[in-house]
Order: C-alpha cells, then sequence, then structure tokens
C-alpha cells in the first residue's frame, strides 16, 4: 500500500484513500512522522474498507474524445479557427475549441479557468443569500479534498469541481461557506448546513458513489 504524507497548514490530520489504492495523509508540520505512523496503523481497518469499496465502485467512463462538465458527459470537437475559445453545445453535448483539450496540459488549464468562474459566480450569490462573507476563492489542484476554508476567509477548490453537477457544487460551495462560521464539523454544523442545504445527503452520496474517480 502507497501512503504519501503532505505537509500543509491544516487544523487536523486528514487521510483520504485514492480509487487507484493510494493513500494520502495531510497534516500540519507540527505532527512528528512517527505520530501519523501511528494513527495510520489505527485507521487501518477503514482504509482496508475503502480500498475493498473502490474496487466494487460504480464509476463515469469516457470515452477518447468526450469530457465531463457540469455532471454531463460531452464530445470534444477540435476545431483550429476557434484559436482560444472554447464553445459549448448543451444540446448535442458537444463542446468544441481551437485548442485540443484532450491534451491534459490544455485540459486542466480549461477546467481550472472553468472552475474559478463558475465558482465564483455561484460563491457571490450563494454568498449574498446566505449572509456569508469571505476573503477570495482559490482554484488549485486539491487532492486531499473538494474544498477548504481557511480561518481567514479564502476558501480553495480543486480544479475538478467544474466537472461537478450543479447542485453537488452548490452543496460544496455551500459547505465552505458555512466554515467561514462555524470551523468545525460537529452537530450544529450539520445542523445549520440541513436548513441551508435539506439535499445535501444526496450530494455527498454522488461525491461518495462518482467524485473520488474525477
Amino acid at each position: 500500500m502507497r501512503i504519501r504524507i503532505e505537509r500543509r497548514s491544516v487544523r487536523r490530520v486528514w487521510i483520504k484513500v485514492h480509487p487507484n489504492g493510494h493513500v494520502v495523509v495531510v497534516a500540519s508540520p507540527r505532527y512528528a512522522d512517527k505520530t501519523l505512523e501511528r494513527l495510520i496503523e489505527r485507521h487501518r481497518e477503514w482504509i482496508d474498507r475503502q480500498r475493498t469499496r473502490y474496487r466494487s465502485m460504480e464509476r463515469i467512463r469516457l470515452a477518447s474524445d468526450e469530457l465531463l462538465y457540469r455532471g454531463r458527459i460531452y464530445r470534444f470537437v477540435l476545431r483550429p479557427r476557434l484559436g482560444s475559445t472554447v464553445v459549448r453545445y448543451p444540446r448535442r453535448r458537444i463542446i468544441a475549441g481551437g485548442r485540443n483539450l484532450l491534451a491534459p496540459s490544455f485540459q486542466r488549464q480549461w477546467y481550472m479557468e472553468e472552475s474559478r468562474r463558475l465558482v465564483v459566480k455561484r460563491a457571490r450569490r450563494l454568498a449574498l443569500r446566505y449572509g456569508f462573507h469571505f476573503e477570495r476563492i482559490e482554484i488549485r489542484d486539491y487532492t486531499s479534498a473538494w474544498g477548504y476554508c481557511s480561518s481567514d476567509g479564502i476558501i480553495t477548490f480543486d480544479w475538478r469541481i467544474a466537472m461537478l453537477p450543479p447542485r453537488v457544487m452548490d452543496y460544496l460551495i455551500v459547505h465552505e461557506l458555512l466554515h467561514t462560521k462555524i470551523p468545525t464539523h460537529g452537530r450544529r454544523f450539520w445542523r445549520h448546513l440541513e436548513t441551508l442545504y435539506p439535499s445535501y445527503r444526496a450530494a455527498i452520496e454522488w461525491l461518495n458513489s462518482y467524485g473520488r474517480w474525477l
């Protein structure tokens, strides 16, 4: 079993099991390696259960010319005359662009741009609706979680968030906005989240079923 330890300025230790079976442990530099080794050993059974679950889990499968965008599968068509422009045809399920978005470097850049555009617009709207304030939104390669809210109100999301259905994206945004007022995941947090987003359990179920494969 492959285990990678990432040192970050986080409040708590995170253990994430990836679909390929690799394990990532995210921890503050103040935790000694031996402390983390003991923590991993205490969670060994949970880690093994997650790895077993992934082996039997349903996943979204894309053909070599397909992209996942906002929960829907689109066929990509290369049209050089479009240059840097990307055009989406929802009814035909086609995304066309002048750059080859099937190439990993261009694809990641496009997803990051789309995630930033979609999330910033939606976060502002939801923050205004529910009375939250955040400092700014950042989009990164954030493999340890879908999102994170720092103590100074900077909310970070993984660049793959543009792949998610809108209702799942909304859940993640509301979840992190709520952390600007309630930092922990105690009962108060989940009760408040349910009043803001009653269908949050369905969003979590989607992420548990499909999100880990993205």
